[in-house]
């Protein structure tokens, strides 16, 4: 599930909202709103506004992150990210089952 549309979806399902409200809440037309949900591409404005609305990252809308509450701190001139403990564990967790099945699609078949 990679598209912005399939996660909107689920996400607002599981808030009880309705895409009118999250459009309303957006602050984004519900016409815009049902264009970026067919097109699967939208303005990083408008990305930033639903994800603050679904209290989600824009990263997990867009589907560069399975993790749709990663809370990062950005500390800019000490030049480091603050993770929560979780979100690094969930992390861990996800590249071990990648290993493991690289490991199944490397391992040699008798």
């Amino acid at each position: 599930m990679k598209r912005i549309e399939d996660r909107v979806r689920v996400l607002i399902v599981e808030r009880g909202m309705t895409l009118l409200q999250l459009a309303t809440q957006s602050k984004i037309t519900e016409a815009t709103l049902h264009a970026i949900l067919n097109r699967n591409d939208a303005k990083y404005s408008q990305l930033r506004r639903m994800a603050e609305t679904l209290s989600v990252k824009v990263a997990y809308l867009t589907g560069e992150t399975d993790l749709p509450s990663m809370s990062v701190v950005h500390e800019s001139e000490a030049g480091y990210v603050a993770l929560k403990a979780g979100d690094v564990i969930a992390m861990q967790k996800q590249i071990i089952e990648l290993q493991s099945k690289l490991l199944t699609l490397n391992t040699p078949k008798d």
